[in-house]
């Protein structure tokens, strides 16, 4: 185990909540400064915050200067596109995160189609359009009422540049809204037109260095904003960890055809890939297909993870960032099951400037902040701030509710008990979490 006593986590979400929590809990670890932070991670022991943008190189080198820290963590993607690790990776500070080459697997889904096809990994059929003409071209190619289309924005677009639909008037009025319309917060110059896959999504983990990688495991997340996946793609409403599937088989096709895939592939490219990888899935049967990546931790299905996992999180990180993954111990999952449940401000998700009912004040159990949780349930601040007054809603995804139980059921109605204690104006989550 290395000497690492204080790390640098980059972020300010639920996520980075739920990996300050985690991460503090590390006997060998003294301090976790997260930048920017939030308040719920400041309630926590060992966890301090700091002003500043976590985008920023210039910035997060000060605060390592600062704090000393022997290790940095990337929450978000935005520092992973920014090109904060090839910075700290030249001046030789171990940091978990891909290089921004190697990030673009996620910050470019055009890049990320056209790898997965050059070395083999399965994944839906694609169309490329540089234009908003092109686009209107090829859908009218696509049997959009018939067999659907998946629209993607090119670019970053925090959970939002992705429809699904079967209409083609929708169809063609999203292509208009991510690459032409002004009032559209999704702006992209290129779009992906794909095949929709038929099965069950699940989301799959692994922490790679390079050259190998662990799986960490599996959930299933929840994207559209309504009950029975109805409305609009958010950043994610809620989400539960499988316990019976993907079958034996699946898992592990996932490791030797797609993880294995991503590590061989990218360091043959001489783009290595370092940091979390999140690959969203598709199965129906044994069927796997990926639907896209990510290069760093879900939000919010690290809530469901952190909580599940038995060990140390911390020289898996510290491995991960320098190369020595092979050295890993193996992961384990505690036997039991978990269910997340996000709570939302009025008015999200907003694409098109209709504006979202915030700073409404929220009445909650502040003993869930605590280190150890309180009776298997945790709650993690997504969007909400602290005064003197106390606690009001700051953005889209406000908080989310983790409870463990011994069945599905179990967490599940141990989760919706605890949101039921939870109380601001405006507020809105799925009810079907976890059925």
């Amino acid at each position: 185990m290395s000497n690492v006593r204080t790390v640098l986590l980059l972020g300010a979400g639920g996520r980075e909540h739920a990996l300050a929590w985690k991460m503090a809990q590390s006997a060998s670890l003294d301090n976790v400064y997260a930048m920017p932070g939030n308040d719920g991670m400041a309630a926590l022991a060992k966890v301090t915050c700091l002003a500043g943008d976590p985008a920023d190189t210039n910035t997060v080198l000060a605060a390592i200067e600062k704090t000393g820290a022997g290790l940095v963590v990337i929450g978000p993607e935005k520092p992973l596109d920014a090109g904060v690790v090839d910075a700290l990776e030249a001046r030789q500070i171990p940091v978990m995160g891909p290089r921004r080459a190697a990030a673009q697997l996620e910050s470019s889904k055009i890049f990320a189609k056209e790898f997965m096809t050059s070395v083999g990994i399965p994944t839906a059929g694609y169309a490329v359009c540089d234009s908003h003409a092109a686009a209107l071209e090829a859908l009218k190619g696509w049997n959009v009422d018939g067999e659907g289309v998946v629209i993607k924005a090119d670019g970053l677009a925090a959970g939002k540049g992705v429809v699904v639909t079967h209409d083609r008037a929708e169809a063609e009025r999203t292509a208009y809204d991510f690459m032409v319309n002004p009032d559209c917060s999704v702006k992209s110059s290129r779009l992906l037109l794909e095949k929709k896959l038929k099965g069950k999504e699940v989301s799959a983990f692994a922490l790679c260095d390079g050259e190998t990688f662990v799986t960490l495991g599996f959930v299933c997340d929840y994207k559209r904003v309504r009950d029975g996946d109805e409305g609009p793609n958010t950043g994610g409403m809620g989400g539960y960890a499988p316990q019976d599937w993907p079958s034996p088989a699946a898992r592990q096709f996932v490791q030797d055809h797609i993880f294995r895939a991503v590590v061989d592939g990218m360091k043959k490219r001489g783009q290595p890939f370092r940091g979390v990888l999140f690959a969203g899935l598709m199965i129906d049967g044994e069927d796997v297909n990926v639907i896209e990546f990510n290069t760093r931790f879900g939000d919010p299905e690290t809530q469901i993870l952190m909580p599940l996992l038995e060990a140390d999180v911390l020289p898996l990180f510290l491995q991960a960032a320098t190369g020595t993954l092979a050295l890993a111990a193996p992961v384990h999952l505690k036997n039991t099951a978990a269910v997340h449940v996000v709570m939302a401000s009025e008015g999200y998700p907003e694409t098109l400037g209709t504006g979202m009912t915030l700073g409404q004040g929220i009445d909650l159990p502040e003993a869930l902040l605590q280190q150890g949780g309180n009776d298997n349930g945790f709650l993690f601040i997504m969007g909400a701030k602290k005064s003197a007054d106390g606690w009001t809603n700051a953005g889209g995804r406000v908080l989310g509710i983790t409870a463990l139980g011994d069945t599905i059921d179990a967490a599940r109605q141990k989760a919706y008990d605890t949101i039921g204690r939870i109380r601001f104006k405006g507020a809105h989550w799925r009810r079907d979490i976890g059925r």
